[in-house]
């Protein structure tokens, strides 16, 4: 049998580039153009080739296939104020106050170029589903410049005292700071009274920043109620809901979703842990039967960490995914998991070391792969 996904691996693999020339995705034509939502995973969030690999494969989409929006795992608030001020910023300032220190380099840096490049035709627009608010992000400085200076001080205070909450991982300093919801719960009702009341630019910056300030007023009470997996499932269904909402306000559009391959898993619970749900599971029928979730691995080379400590992909056996792929004649390549190879359960690394283990065909319905890679760093001057 094993002979069987070898040959299929070597015959019906498809040529997507090398370095920095990943720009031969003609044959998703055909593929994609019936697909209304196509999620663009990865196993590591800090390298370079899917990077490359991604930002091409997104110019593609929107050049010949219309999909014209980019929901980008970053904040929602951030992206979507971000994009708003696009043609006021340069690419970089455009770059950091969207998607955060850890996601921003050069290579994605190109894709911030890019959609400042296409206002003025055939605009690409940048939104986010995630919750993680950003240091030095577009909605708390755009808020800043909007608001009069009693609701900047109630701005300031609930961030300061939500994020203390949100990114405390000590479950007993967390237990203890129940009493402290009410409050904040109390200061981000009246913030969310006065936003109703102000002016804004659109009706829609309106909506998109009292939806960002009551979705950081779930996670603070999740964060306090919920254990740690509990609260990354409810963080996976919030992402989720942002998602359904963004499809509700371009009704009309096609989207592509940069995440990790676990948000974007099918079956999430069948891979990781049996409790877990990935964002994708919890979307709604609608969105999952139209869409095309694609997964991206890697062989061997170096990734990093969020302090950029440089650390190995481990070594894959004949069990893994990753040492199946490997028989493609290509240096990088796009394969189908629909064939006779996808029906069989696999491990394989997420990040280059989290051991997990799937049918691809129940979780994607493509996969780019990559033979090496390396890491893609995020010291990056603002």
């Amino acid at each position: 049998m094993m002979d069987i996904f070898i040959n299929e691996i070597k015959n019906d693999s498809i040529n997507i580039g090398h370095q920095d020339y990943y720009d031969d995705f003609h044959f998703l034509k055909p593929i994609l153009e019936n697909k209304k939502f196509v999620f663009l995973g990865e196993s590591n969030p800090c390298v370079k080739e899917y990077d490359v690999a991604k930002v091409n494969l997104i110019k593609y989409l929107h050049q010949q296939l219309g999909f014209n929006v980019l929901a980008f795992e970053g904040d929602f608030g951030d992206c979507i104020i971000g994009d708003f001020l696009s043609t006021d910023l340069d690419s970089m300032k455009f770059m950091f106050g969207s998607i955060g220190r850890i996601r921003s380099n050069e290579y994605i840096l190109e894709l911030f170029d890019y959609i400042k490049e296409t206002k003025q035709q055939q605009p690409l627009q940048l939104t986010g589903i995630d919750l993680n608010q950003n240091e030095d992000g577009h909605l708390s400085s755009f808020l800043r410049s909007q608001l009069p200076d009693n609701l900047k001080l109630i701005l300031l205070e609930f961030e300061k005292r939500a994020n203390e909450i949100i990114f405390d991982t000590r479950m007993m300093k967390r237990l203890r700071l129940r009493k402290e919801v009410e409050e904040i719960e109390s200061i981000g009702n009246e913030f969310i009274k006065a936003l109703e009341k102000h002016s804004f630019p659109t009706m829609t910056l309106r909506k998109i920043t009292i939806r960002t300030v009551k979705n950081r007023l779930k996670l603070v009470k999740g964060a306090v109620k919920k254990s740690i997996l509990k609260l990354f499932n409810y963080w996976d269904e919030l992402k989720a809901e942002n998602l359904k909402y963004l499809s509700q306000v371009y009704p009309n559009e096609k989207f592509m979703i940069w995440a990790n391959n676990l948000d974007i898993m099918k079956k999430g619970s069948a891979s990781c842990f049996p409790s877990y749900k990935s964002t994708f599971e919890n979307l709604p029928h609608f969105i999952k039967e139209t869409s095309y979730v694609l997964g991206l691995y890697a062989k061997e080379g170096q990734m990093i960490d969020d302090d950029e400590h440089h650390y190995p992909i481990k070594k894959a056996s004949k069990k893994h995914l990753e040492w199946l792929l490997n028989h493609t004649p290509h240096q990088n390549c796009f394969i189908q998991c629909g064939l006779k190879w996808g029906q069989t359960k696999w491990k394989a690394f997420e990040g280059g070391n989290l051991r997990i283990s799937f049918k691809p065909a129940e979780q994607y319905d493509g996969i780019l792969y990559f033979k090496k890679v390396s890491p893609a760093y995020f010291s990056m001057k603002k």
